[in-house]
């Protein structure tokens, strides 16, 4: 129970940090670029963090009260904090590749490298948001099954803002087309919204032995990520010259794997009997672990 709840504090607080310095840097880059209007973005940033605050807090203030084999669900409200968490990041986001990337300055402080540190703490605070949480003290298969997922969601939000990097202008020779840059900015973000779906899932597990949402996480992974992804890297590489990424790799090898787990769940777990449908996920987990 102990460990249980400095878990809890740690990612409570590091989930705080992060979120503050990414609206605060993002801020930044629109008041240095643009006007210092553009600063009332912080208006909505410091709505979304103290919901984030209270939502993330709620566990830990249920864990110094209740037995730990008792926890109710605290992932209920986990998917809709994601999604008002986007859908004030994404038009950031968007904004910032239309009016601000094209000025930036290598040698400047707040230059590229700089915004890439600010998008990149999202995957970190995807980790820290579910395990702030998520119970350690339940079933080792939840455990399992919840590090899986997380490890999963956590690669593909790297994924999408790696390549948001070839947006950056370092040389007018190897500017993309506008065609391909509202194609990469489309595709991002619907990337950072899929987590969503990956913790409602989290959340109707706890409830149901049904698989229907990390199916539905898996089909969008393929479609609006990994093959994308994939295709674009390729014209990246062949038309503008663009250095070929390490996740190349991973855009084909998650393709295979995924593409395979739906298969196998169309063709063999769909059409099992209600009795054997209750291991399903259980099945599922030990899929994961013997690839591993």
């Amino acid at each position: 129970m102990k460990y249980q709840l400095v878990l809890e504090w740690i990612s409570f607080l590091l989930s705080i940090v992060f979120l503050s310095c990414q609206l605060g840097l993002i801020g930044v880059f629109f008041s240095l670029y643009i006007n210092s209007t553009w600063l009332l973005w912080y208006i909505p940033g410091a709505i979304v963090l103290i919901y984030w605050s209270i939502v993330t807090f709620r566990p830990i203030k249920f864990a110094t009260k209740t037995d730990s084999n008792n926890l109710r669900d605290t992932m209920s409200l986990c998917y809709i904090t994601w999604l008002i968490y986007c859908l004030n990041l994404i038009p950031q986001v968007i904004l910032l590749f239309v009016n601000v990337t094209d000025l930036l300055e290598r040698k400047f402080y707040f230059g590229p490298r700089m915004l890439k540190l600010a998008l990149s703490c999202t995957p970190f605070l995807f980790v820290v948001f579910v395990y702030a949480h998520h119970n350690r003290n339940e079933s080792q298969f939840r455990n399992y099954y919840v590090g899986y997922l997380a490890n999963e969601v956590t690669l593909d939000l790297f994924d999408g803002v790696e390549i948001l990097e070839n947006l950056f202008v370092d040389d007018e020779e190897f500017t993309v087309s506008l065609s391909i840059k509202v194609i990469l900015l489309i595709l991002s973000s619907i990337n950072f919204l899929l987590p969503a779906i990956a913790l409602y899932d989290l959340h109707m597990s706890r409830r149901s032995n049904q698989v229907t949402f990390k199916i539905i996480y898996k089909i969008c992974s393929l479609i609006v990520l990994n093959i994308p992804f994939l295709i674009l890297r390729i014209i990246l590489w062949r038309r503008y010259h663009k250095d070929i990424s390490v996740l190349f790799m991973k855009n084909i090898i998650i393709t295979a794997l995924n593409s395979d787990e739906l298969l196998h769940y169309y063709f063999i777990e769909r059409h099992a009997s209600p009795d054997k449908s209750a291991t399903i996920p259980h099945q599922g987990v030990r899929h994961i672990e013997s690839r591993v």
